[in-house]
């Protein structure tokens, strides 16, 4: 076989996980739990998948806390949410309750949940009655007492009236 190039056709290198999980990291920041699935996806064991996240954080490529955080603070500034939403969806990109209940903390500690559902309903007011606020406020996960306090609709009984 002639050397050069070509010379190891047939012959498979095993995956390097390491660098498939950098160039994935290279596209968009990613959470630990991202990363791990991404891997394990492409063929590494739960024990490989678990090494390369380990790797990651001592290389200071992956930190959940800042990550969260940085995407929670992000998220409120875009869309407006409460409390229960935006903590569910930090649960689905796979961190963990700590991580988000410190992400949480951090996102609404500049920001008050009467703040944000007003900025929510900004531009709404106008074409929309109390009750189509009250339900839209519910989707973007505020609770009952911030809802009410926004718009000064009784709960236990104004919606019936409205």
């Amino acid at each position: 076989m002639p050397a050069g190039r070509g010379g190891r056709r047939g012959v498979k290198l095993p995956p390097d996980f390491l660098t498939m999980a950098i160039r994935y990291l290279a596209r968009a920041e990613r959470s630990a739990s991202q990363v791990e699935q991404y891997v394990q996806g492409k063929g590494a064991s739960r024990a490989q998948g678990d090494a390369v996240v380990r790797e990651l954080e001592r290389r200071g490529y992956l930190d959940d806390q800042a990550y969260a955080t940085r995407w929670a603070e992000a998220r409120l500034a875009r869309r407006p949410m409460g409390r229960e939403r935006l903590k569910l969806e930090l649960l689905s990109r796979g961190f963990e309750d700590q991580v988000t209940e410190r992400a949480l903390a951090s996102a609404y500690r500049s920001n008050s949940e009467q703040e944000l559902a007003c900025r929510a309903l900004e531009g709404r007011t106008a074409s929309a009655r109390p009750s189509q606020w009250v339900r839209f406020l519910r989707q973007r996960g505020f609770d009952d007492d911030t809802i009410q306090q926004v718009t000064q609709v009784d709960l236990e009984t104004g919606l019936d009236e409205l």
